[in-house]
């Protein structure tokens, strides 16, 4: 019931008690973001981001921050815009040994529709740590105007 059309072709090589449960700490970890972003947490967003120079966070306005420090700055200036409540759907994760990536889309309060959402993390030290966020305004409406919103 947890997994999705992702995992159909999967063979897991530690088994699939492995498989689940590292799918399952990644869609908790995944989950945490969120909170991260709800909370304007920003240094526990800190601890989340693995601390090297080739993470990457593509805001839907399609800024690029690339690098731990450009990235942990970027969230700094997000946490003071307005809050926002949104909701998010649709997730699918995809495990491999020590790499993951999560889909999702986000439904905001705004007018601007749902954005689509990947969230890329590698396993080091026994903790999932993000590398990549990528969020993009999902075209609705044979492509209406978009509203940017930081993803």
């Amino acid at each position: 019931m947890d997994f999705t059309l992702e995992q159909d072709n999967v063979r897991p090589v530690n088994g699939w008690k492995a498989y689940y449960a590292a799918t399952r700490a990644i869609v908790n970890t995944n989950s945490e973001f969120f909170n991260f972003i709800r909370e304007r947490a920003l240094p526990a967003m800190g601890h989340l981001w693995l601390n090297a120079d080739y993470v990457k966070c593509v805001y839907a306005s399609g800024e690029l921050f690339s690098g731990y420090t450009a990235v942990m700055e970027s969230w700094q200036t997000a946490f003071n815009w307005e809050q926002v409540n949104f909701q998010v759907r649709d997730v699918r994760a995809r495990v491999l040994t020590d790499v993951a990536w999560v889909t999702m889309k986000a439904y905001l309060d705004v007018d601007s529709g749902p954005y689509n959402m990947t969230n890329v993390f590698e396993f080091h030290n026994g903790q999932w740590y993000m590398v990549h966020h990528h969020s993009s305004v999902m075209l609705i409406h044979g492509g209406a105007e978009q509203q940017i919103m930081l993803g």
